[in-house]
């Protein structure tokens, strides 16, 4: 069975974790300083700041954006759970937009109907790693004072207008969890267009401590002050070093997938399967391969008999009951598309034969 998904293993991983372990220093430190210095040069921007889940990422951008009862956050219902709870938990309403049944994205104009005097953000999703229209959801953004959060745990290396995804909003959440492009077991990094937004994040992220404090100023740690409640977020050296050296990798990873999922755009061709929309200025990182059918079950047994696995990965939020109070009958689009979603494999574990017996099989269907 071809698997839709597979966990990197770098080589030698475990007498990396082995030296951490034998610096005794287990938590936030040096392998997390180079591991985010890497990351930052790798995205093309210094406001990086690690954490321990892309979910931790996100409660971190809704709080320094202040959300909280009473306000409305604008977001997409095609999604992974874990991108709607941190505002649903802050106490926030859920305005869902609709989506380009095209592409999987969220729609700018359907985002512009629902802004009210509420709306607090935008919350978008790269859907498989295309990017979304980001220039239309700043333009709306910046017109009604409002921040844009980009989920980009599809999107590690996607390009939108030739620059990667983490240099265009006002916070970009990525995740390390273990089936994405680069995994570190579990973590994840939320990245900033303002450096005192990061600057703030690097201290919320353990406390409300400045972990650079005796450095900065030569005094004791336990000197400084906290004039900011914090979490406990941050990533450990642990995580950081498998991140370390998922990195020296990184432009295989995403490459393959990227070679893949080009050749899958030029080689599947049958009306059965409708391929994504790709858009001349972006760049997607294909992390998944998705198609739509009319019989999802069907064609799921159907690649299955034939050694490929397959699955929708994610589902509409709105059909889990904790949101059922934010379901709205407007969403045609979505509807459309999470009816008829299904992806196949595309990553950097499959070989050139693999990949053409996937393109054999879809075309035969």
């Amino acid at each position: 069975m071809i698997p839709l998904f597979k966990v990197h293993a770098p080589n030698n991983i475990g007498q990396k974790l082995q030296e951490v372990f034998d610096s005794g220093f287990l938590t936030e430190g040096e392998y997390s300083d180079k591991f985010e210095k890497s990351l930052a040069n790798y995205i093309g921007n210094e406001n990086v700041c690690l954490v321990n889940s892309c979910t931790s990422a996100l409660v971190l951008a809704c709080h320094v954006c202040e959300i909280g009862a009473g306000d409305e956050v604008i977001t997409t219902a095609m999604t992974c759970m874990a991108t709607n709870e941190p505002f649903y938990n802050a106490g926030a309403k859920l305005v869902f937009a609709d989506i380009d049944p095209e592409t999987g994205n969220i729609d700018p104009n359907d985002i512009r109907r629902k802004i009210t005097s509420k709306t607090k953000a935008i919350v978008v999703v790269h859907w498989a790693g295309q990017p979304v229209d980001l220039k239309a959801i700043n333009e709306i953004a910046l017109a009604n004072n409002i921040r844009v959060i980009e989920d980009a745990a599809h999107a590690l290396g996607a390009k939108y207008e030739n620059r990667r995804i983490g240099n265009h909003s006002d916070f970009v959440c990525f995740s390390f969890q273990a089936i994405k492009h680069l995994t570190t077991a579990d973590g994840g990094a939320i990245v900033c267009r303002d450096e005192k937004d990061a600057e703030r994040i690097r201290k919320i992220r353990w406390y409300g401590l400045d972990r650079k404090y005796s450095e900065k100023t030569g005094k004791s740690r336990w000197e400084q002050d906290i004039p900011e409640s914090g979490f406990k977020m941050h990533m450990n050296n642990l995580n950081a070093a498998i991140g370390i050296e998922q990195m020296k990798s990184i432009d295989f990873i995403i490459g393959s997938h990227i070679e893949n999922g080009k050749y899958y755009d030029k080689n599947i061709n049958n009306e059965k399967v409708k391929k994504l929309k790709r858009t001349e200025n972006c760049l997607s990182s294909y992390w998944i391969y998705s198609v739509l059918v009319e019989d999802k079950e069907e064609f799921k047994n159907y690649m299955n008999n034939n050694g490929i696995a397959t699955d929708v990965v994610h589902v509409r939020n709105d059909a889990y009951s904790v949101f059922e109070g934010f379901k709205s009958d407007e969403l045609k689009s979505l509807e459309y598309f999470e009816s008829r979603l299904m992806n196949i494999p595309v990553g950097w574990w499959l070989s050139r034969e693999q990949r053409r017996h996937i393109v054999d099989v879809v075309n035969g269907y």
